[in-house]
């Protein structure tokens, strides 16, 4: 425990912060945090040097130094766009601008400004899901930056690269909110070049200005429109830090992993990546333009600007940008009507369909043409929002409290859902069962996406539940919402508060990293330590579950699926 505490003071990174309990338990973008110390395999003897300086490597806009951490290079907050300045807002990112001298890239730079989404409270969850505070408080439209941690640097060698995205929706957060996707561990053990990005949120991402005189029509999908930039940088430069442009994998999860799905249906990320993996995060559809629409006029409103032209919207101060824009949110969600199982809240800041940049639902009808030769992983945690891990007494809740509970969201179709779970899960308790009802549109989603993609014919899909249990608060947490990123990261003993720590989830840490790291260099997850996984087929629905032992189960929860499609009773 000593070296764990020196480790900290060393690192001079800063953890802490409260969790709203309202987002945990309502939102898909709960978050996954993580505390910063290093994997217990990693560390290394407190007599050696903990940090190095780096080698110099020089990228197509000029020369970076970063640092060495063991045998891990670490380069942070590069620049992978131009510097975003106020006549850019609501338009595609400019080029890179070159320097001339050595550039240090030892901090994470700016995040996009957006609503603060993580007030604190008192809760029991402020302590699994601590969230890095520090650098991330420095917000500026000029954000576009990218991380990479690598074992190699231009030594011929072509490892294959894992580009994560950020959760929180499309609405907030950054690369290092949460440091549960710190790439070191990633890229230490399984020899992989791992990097992370910003990108624009919220409104300054997502707002649908066609309709406004001097935009672009797909001024609304700007935030998507970074990653691609910042993709197709990877393509041009990452073969000096020892990554093999050829054989890219985006992963994410919640919002990051809605991103990744977004990706797979626009058409200027093809051939960009050649792998994916959508962790909690399977949602099929996106604004069409009328609900777009919809969110920018109340936007607009909330400026008492109905009128403006792009160039008027250009001159505001970015505060009174985002305070709109939350107001507008608040008024579409109080005068909507909660949206069907596969489409998000129509209040949500969020890319828009319909237009050049992504002409159709990611997942609507069809698996997207533009991703089908890409392999896919898909899946969730199997309780996604639990609702007891601050409230013990719910844990002696009755199946009349809980479908009372739960009937807000399912309305008629409550007592069915409730029947099919508790036959998928024989002997699961009343408030597990709600929580495992949380995470329908995540498992429906998953499981569209496998079967749309099978049927067009795209290469494979595997699925996965993720259902390993945290001891941590007597276990009331479970298998909660990004409680698997750590897992993929090699993070459980940075994330002890979320994992507990130690050997048993380190256990299951090393197949699964492992797993998705042999996906990323492959294209097959298969290998040591999984039985086989095979590739989702409709009428054999099989999925991989994560726990202490991974196992092999045909058909998980046929039950439950079949409810959640069947009409409403009324």
């Amino acid at each position: 425990m000593a070296d764990k505490r020196r480790f900290c003071i060393i690192s001079g990174i800063r953890g802490g912060e409260k969790m709203d309990r309202r987002l945990f338990l309502g939102s898909a973008a709960a978050i996954l945090a993580s505390s910063r110390v290093v994997h217990a395999r990693a560390l290394r003897p407190l007599a050696a040097p903990f940090v190095e300086a780096g080698p110099i490597v020089e990228t197509d806009t000029g020369k970076l130094r970063g640092f060495r951490k063991d045998e891990v290079h670490v380069f942070r907050g590069i620049p992978y766009a131009g510097a975003l300045k106020p006549e850019h807002r609501f338009a595609e990112a400019p080029a890179p601008e070159p320097w001339t001298a050595v550039r240090g890239a030892y901090g994470y730079g700016p995040i996009c400004p957006s609503e603060d989404r993580i007030p604190g409270d008192d809760s029991a969850m402020e302590w699994p899901f601590l969230i890095q505070r520090g650098p991330i408080t420095t917000a500026q439209e000029d954000c576009l930056r990218i991380n990479i941690w690598s074992r190699g640097l231009g030594d011929g060698r072509k490892r294959p690269v894992m580009l994560w995205l950020h959760a929180q929706g499309f609405g907030g957060g950054s690369s290092q909110h949460f440091l549960a996707n710190d790439g070191e561990n990633l890229a230490r053990t399984e020899d992989v070049v791992v990097a992370s990005i910003n990108h624009r949120v919220g409104v300054l991402g997502y707002a649908d200005l066609s309709q406004v005189p001097g935009a672009d029509e797909n001024a609304g999908n700007v935030g998507m429109l970074d990653i691609i930039a910042a993709l197709r940088w990877i393509r041009r430069n990452i073969a000096v830090f020892g990554g093999d442009p050829d054989n890219v994998t985006i992963f994410g999860q919640s919002g990051g992993a809605f991103k990744v799905s977004v990706l797979m249906a626009m058409p200027e990320a093809q051939g960009l990546f050649h792998k994916a993996i959508i962790q909690s995060g399977a949602r099929a559809k996106v604004h069409s333009r009328e609900t777009g629409a919809t969110l920018t006029a109340a936007f607009l409103k909330a400026l008492e600007m109905p009128n403006a032209d792009l160039s008027a919207l250009r001159a505001l101060p970015v505060e009174r940008l985002i305070a709109a824009g939350r107001d507008a949110a608040r008024a579409v969600a109080s005068a909507s009507s909660p949206p069907p199982d596969y489409s998000p809240p129509p209040w949500f800041w969020q890319p828009v369909a319909g237009v050049s940049s992504l002409p159709d639902q990611p997942f609507g009808e069809h698996a997207p043409k533009s991703s089908v030769g890409v392999p896919l992983i898909v899946g969730n945690t199997l309780h996604e929002f639990p609702r007891s891990v601050d409230a013990p007494e719910l844990e002696a809740m009755s199946w009349p409290q809980a479908e009372e509970a739960l009937r807000r969201d399912l309305g008629d179709r409550t007592a069915s859902v409730l029947g099919a779970i508790r036959q998928d899960h024989p002997g699961i308790a009343p408030i597990a069962a709600i929580a495992v009802a949380s995470g329908r549109h995540f498992r429906m989603g998953a499981v569209r996406q496998c079967t749309l993609r099978a049927q067009s014919g795209a290469a494979p899909s595997w699925n996965y539940i993720f259902s390993w249990q945290t001891p941590v608060f007597e276990g009331r947490p479970r298998a909660f919402h990004g409680l698997d990123v750590p897992f993929v990261f090699a993070n459980t003993d940075l994330c002890d508060q979320a994992t507990g720590g130690g050997e048993r989830p380190r256990a299951l840490a090393s197949v699964m990293t492992a797993a998705w790291a042999r996906f990323a260099r492959t294209g097959d997850p298969n290998g040591k330590g999984l039985p086989h996984w095979p590739a989702f087929q409709p009428e054999s629905p099989a999925a991989m579950i994560f726990d202490d032992t991974p196992r092999r189960v045909p058909d998980p929860d046929p039950a439950m699926r079949h409810a959640l499609d069947a009409p409403s009773p009324s």
